[in-house]
């Protein structure tokens, strides 16, 4: 059972990569540009890899588990490695 205190303030918000989906009205309501003590990081990052790693997903199904680890590991260094060398061209 969670127990909040009662001097608990607590202020709804919703990330920075889910805010570009909401409707333009929401932005000034909910976005963490306006929070106080919020910071400048994306800490949805991991989501934005959900849908290439779901293409390579089936390919893992016969893997042992740090077999598994290691490909899903690469897939990822490689999607960073191409967000390094695309960086200067955005």
């Amino acid at each position: 059972f969670l127990e909040l205190w009662e001097s608990l303030e607590i202020t709804g918000a919703v990330g920075k990569w889910h805010l570009a989906a909401h409707i333009a009205e929401c932005f000034s309501k909910f976005t963490l540009n306006f929070v106080e003590g919020a910071g400048q990081v994306d800490g949805e990052i991991l989501e934005t890899l959900w849908s290439p790693l779901d293409e390579v997903a089936g390919l893992t199904q016969a893997m042992s588990i740090a077999h598994h680890q290691e490909f899903l590991d690469a897939c990822i260094n490689d999607s960073n490695w191409w967000k390094i060398i695309r960086i200067g061209r955005n």
